[in-house]
């Protein structure tokens, strides 16, 4: 019944996906009314706007988060999206927020992370609308702001609203998630306090990386060396296979160092340039101290490694093995710190990771800060709430083999009660969240709002 109107507002769904890739939702310095930075607050607005348009009550929750609601009833129906992404990186070959189309594609920031779910989300809506449906249900797309930096969005949310009896969030991958590995992110700091001048190379700083939960695609450090490097680092990027530019300037040496960015719970699919650039320095005669000591630390226990072997928590259950991702740097002559991110197992407990982390820093002068963590979440798959989204990806694919599946992300799903995640990404398909030239199929895009809007029927009716 509503399969005709999505299909022919096609046009104007991929436009109005446009408008909002436009908006640079990246979080920036916070204003009075605008708690997460200017441009988030100008999406969200857009985005609202839109839902009063189509003939939605919508509400704006003092900018940290929104919603677009239709129907009557006690209970309640979520959808759960967020309008904030994360920083773009480098290397696009497309506007990272100009929604260009491209070979059935459209390519943006945020296409695929979550913005694309969120305007398909809309739309389902407005087909069921504008079918006549009336749900036993109301149902709230919600929009979250800060989902990309520890969903302060949501604590927000529903301190002031109610919350839905039921949710799905389309912010990961289909069929079904019915479960999400732990959330770990914390800081490894130093403070430099011992210095030799021995004659070694000086490092006066590195900085790499946009975000804990992408794989860094750039790093660089800036050196003072008693002779030249550019041999050794044509050496070290022959054998092995690395990817580091030497730049000689009148008073320091620049190392760059490119990587391949990808989402921090699948650091196996990039290429991490703080890890490569690490592994270069630790091999040369860098001036002996805390600083050399620092860097020696996270090559020796972090390294090119995603599993923390090294750092003594690589853990696995039934379902999962642990994730770790090496983030962020920033270091310079007088301290340095490094953010990580880790998904741990379903079955484990977060302690048992802090007590690994505890072990190998005990004695470096390594303080632990900024500790943060989000517990796994996990549904039975024959949960009610997983078994409903099952049957509606079926009907929709003619997938029978299909089986609601876990992840290492960390979806939106978590932030409300009794939430799964539920598309967006299809199995086979290309992941490009959180890297250069994410984009999405356009074909997928309408499959997709006809699979929610499917959904929101068999949740509501």
């Amino acid at each position: 019944m509503f399969k005709t109107f999505i299909q022919q507002n096609e046009t104007q769904m991929i436009q109005a996906l446009q408008e909002l890739l436009r908006f640079k939702s990246v979080k920036s310095e916070p204003e009075n009314d605008a708690p997460f930075g200017k441009g988030i607050k100008a999406t969200l607005e857009h985005a609202l706007n839109l839902g009063e348009q189509m003939g939605f009550k919508t509400k704006n929750v003092d900018q940290f988060a929104g919603y677009i609601e239709y129907g009557t009833g006690k209970e309640m129906l979520g959808i759960l999206c967020h309008l904030d992404v994360v920083p773009e990186g480098d290397h696009w070959t497309h506007d990272p927020f100009g929604g260009e189309i491209s070979d059935g594609k459209i390519y943006g920031r945020g296409t695929l992370d979550n913005k694309g779910p969120a305007i398909a989300s809309l739309y389902a809506m407005k087909a069921l609308k504008d079918s006549g449906f009336e749900p036993k249900k109301r149902i709230r797309l919600i929009l979250g702001t800060d989902e990309e930096s520890g969903s302060n969005c949501m604590k927000y949310y529903l301190k002031h609203e109610e919350k839905p009896s039921v949710a799905f969030s389309p912010d990961a991958d289909f069929p079904v998630i019915h479960g999400e590995m732990g959330i770990i992110i914390f800081k490894l700091k130093k403070d430099f306090v011992d210095k030799v001048p021995d004659g070694g190379i000086k490092v006066l700083s590195i900085k790499g990386g946009n975000a804990p939960n992408m794989v860094p695609d750039y790093a660089q450090a800036k050196l003072v060396s008693p002779y030249d490097l550019e041999e050794i680092v044509d050496k070290f990027n022959a054998s092995r296979e690395a990817t580091l530019e030497y730049e000689k300037h009148e008073d320091h040496i620049l190392i760059k160092s490119h990587g391949v960015s990808a989402h921090g719970s699948t650091p196996e699919k990039g290429k991490n340039a703080i890890a490569q650039l690490i592994e270069f320095l630790n091999l040369i005669e860098i001036e002996v101290g805390d600083l050399s000591s620092f860097i020696r630390f996270i090559a020796n226990n972090i390294g090119k490694e995603t599993d923390g072997k090294s750092l003594g928590i690589a853990v696995e259950d039934a379902y999962n093995a642990l994730v770790l991702n090496l983030g962020m740097i920033d270091l310079n002559e007088d301290s340095g710190e490094m953010t990580i991110n880790v998904r741990y197992p379903i079955t484990k407990k977060e302690l048992k990771i802090k007590a690994g982390v505890d072990s190998a820093v005990r004695g470096t002068g390594i303080e632990i800060s900024d500790w943060f963590g989000a517990p796994p979440l996990f549904f039975k798959p024959n949960h009610p709430l997983v078994e409903t989204l099952m049957k509606v990806y079926k009907t929709h694919t003619g997938d029978e083999k299909a089986k609601p599946i876990t992840i290492g992300g960390g979806t939106y799903a978590r932030a409300i009660p009794n939430a799964v995640a539920f598309g967006a990404l299809f199995p086979g398909r290309e992941d490009t969240m959180h890297q250069k030239d994410e984009y999405m199929q356009l074909d997928d895009f309408v499959k997709m709002t006809e699979i929610f809007a499917s959904a929101i029927y068999e949740l509501s009716k």
